[in-house]
């Protein structure tokens, strides 16, 4: 883990600083380092729950990953799903504030647009369904967060989505 934090926050702000350069609408924006890298942790850590309450159960490992262990990457989840939305809600800010009407057309578009229902489920699946995490019974139950981090997963391929699509539609 110690070897990899670094190789994860260069690629996934290396990656980010390649869209927050150009000139595209809905690309342009200075959040999208901060908001790749804590998108990176979130899905990684739904993803090795996702991956740990199967090897859980069909390797036997319940002595080595616990609930407590499992629980506290839920925490992480909460936090990073919060932080994620934020980010979403900030671009929308950051559209309005800069008074650049093309930059407000691309984020409006993303979330009412065509291609709305993918923005949507991004939401759904990235900001709200880690909410339940608030729950200590929810945060220990393993159907639930096997549940949630598939959701987490699908939120964040369809987050990559919107990204893209929405912003070169039109």
């Amino acid at each position: 883990a110690g070897i990899s934090t670094p190789l994860v926050l260069s690629v996934h702000t290396i990656v980010s600083f390649d869209f927050a350069v150009s000139v595209v609408p809905g690309w342009h924006t200075t959040i999208f380092p901060p908001y790749f890298v804590a998108g990176a942790i979130f899905s990684g850590f739904a993803m090795v729950v996702t991956l740990m309450v199967v090897a859980r159960q069909v390797f036997g490992f319940k002595d080595m990953v616990t609930i407590s262990h499992l629980e506290k990457m839920n925490k992480i989840i909460l936090l990073t799903g919060t932080l994620v939305g934020y980010a979403y809600g900030m671009e929308f800010f950051i559209a309005w504030y800069s008074g650049n009407e093309y930059e407000a057309f691309a984020f409006v578009n993303r979330a009412f647009g065509p291609y709305a229902w993918a923005y949507w489920i991004m939401i759904s699946c990235n900001v709200i369904t880690p909410q339940f995490f608030w729950f200590k019974k929810m945060r220990r139950s393993i159907p639930v967060m096997f549940a949630l981090s598939i959701f987490v997963n699908i939120g964040m391929w369809f987050e990559r989505f919107v990204i893209i699509v929405t912003t070169l539609h039109r």
